[in-house]
């Protein structure tokens, strides 16, 4: 038997892997219910048409199968991918709480048993066998299984319990404000949906820069509100004072370069996203393995990425470590995934290089646009954001 500790995406695909190979695992999740709370907005990359393979990628979307995008952006610049014969970019833009749930009615549907509210309180392991000792709604028990996965996210209790460092940066420089914003009709162009301001008006769907920091806006269901966020450099905030509406609303102000009088959605739509980080993680555990336990997802690395890879990531983790569980051969999963991990990580800070405002980044965005336009640049940043 399989335990893996976390039902968010990674740890279901984990076990509707494992399960697809002949090998039923239990999920243990320490909540009592599935999280409604908005966080990633899709996935972006090469785990898309692996869900198609699997028989998940019409459930998702109601299409029967998914097409390269013929546009994205990577550091605020736009990218015209239909110029790519062989383009490797695919986009799901589905809610996290909408993949989870599809995940877990396929997991139950094959017989996954996924246990809410248990919560792993110690771990112990032997060459052979790890032993999970859970606190459930009835009480403690044990458990004892041939791997343990942990796919219980960046604060992962599985990491720690078994020493495992999680080694990187915090970048306290830049705060990121994210919320969803009522946009007045009028600031938007009635066509193509563009924000009207100095420099624009501006595309959905990319980061765009100015003077006084970045910004981005995009809607992700039908009519409802905008999903705005922005970045500025330098600034002082006590994060110990709640994020408002009116503090993102003054934020996109001040980026923009003029008022926008954007107002909060109705509460009976939500939820609905409204949060400020101060600081930006890029941490990768110091391995991914522990004898017989496994990290994936956001328990093995969190990166402070652009566009949303991590998802990517973490559901391509699962399915490289579900293969290697099922032919014992974790061996390699360490190796073989860290690279990928690395190279999010990269690109992070690629793209942070050509959004900061000032005269240096002005002069590396007039070289990356140079480099863009040759179809080597262009096919290196397409599988840059395709990942593996």
């Amino acid at each position: 038997m399989v335990v893996i500790v976390g039902a968010g995406p990674v740890g279901l695909m984990v076990a509707l892997e494992l399960t697809r190979r002949g090998t039923k695992p239990v999920v243990l999740e320490t909540l009592a219910t599935p999280n409604r709370l908005p966080k990633a907005n899709g996935i972006v990359g090469r785990a898309v048409p692996m869900l198609h393979e699997r028989g998940l990628y019409e459930p998702l979307t109601g299409k029967k199968q998914p097409r390269p995008a013929p546009r994205f952006m990577y550091g605020g610049f736009p990218l015209d991918l239909r110029r790519l014969a062989d383009n490797p970019v695919h986009l799901l833009p589905v809610p996290q709480r909408r993949l989870e749930a599809v995940l877990a009615q396929h997991a139950e549907a094959a017989g996954v048993e996924i246990r809410h509210a248990h919560t792993v309180n110690g771990i112990t392991q032997t060459p052979d066998t790890v032993t999970v000792d859970v606190e459930g709604p009835t009480g403690p028990y044990t458990m004892r299984a041939t791997h343990l996965v942990g796919a219980d996210g960046a604060h992962s209790s599985v990491r720690k319990a078994v020493g495992i460092t999680f080694d990187g940066t915090s970048a306290d420089d830049v705060v990121t404000r994210s919320g969803h914003l009522v946009l007045p009709p009028r600031d938007l162009t009635r066509v193509t949906g563009r924000l009207r301001g100095p420099g624009g008006p501006y595309r959905p769907y990319l980061f765009h820069c100015t003077p006084k920091g970045v910004f981005s806006f995009a809607r992700f269901s039908g009519a409802g509100p905008h999903l705005v966020t922005t970045l500025e450099w330098g600034q002082e905030v006590d994060d110990t004072v709640p994020m408002t509406v009116g503090e993102l609303r003054d934020s996109l102000t001040r980026v923009l370069g003029r008022p926008v009088l954007a107002a909060a959605p109705p509460p009976a739509e939500g939820p609905h996203v409204l949060r400020r980080g101060t600081s930006r993680q890029n941490r990768i555990a110091s391995t991914y393995r522990a004898g017989r336990i496994l990290l994936a997802g956001d328990a093995a690395h969190v990166v402070a990425g652009f566009g949303g890879p991590l998802l990517n990531l973490g559901l391509l983790d699962a399915i490289d470590l579900a293969a290697r569980i099922t032919t014992d051969d974790v061996d390699g999963y360490d190796q073989a995934r860290r690279p990928h991990a690395d190279n999010v990580l990269a690109a992070a800070k690629e793209q942070e290089a050509l959004l900061r405002p000032g005269q240096e980044t002005d002069q590396r965005r007039k070289e990356f646009a140079a480099y863009l336009a040759t179809e080597t640049g262009l096919r290196r940043v397409a599988n840059t954001i395709a990942g593996g």
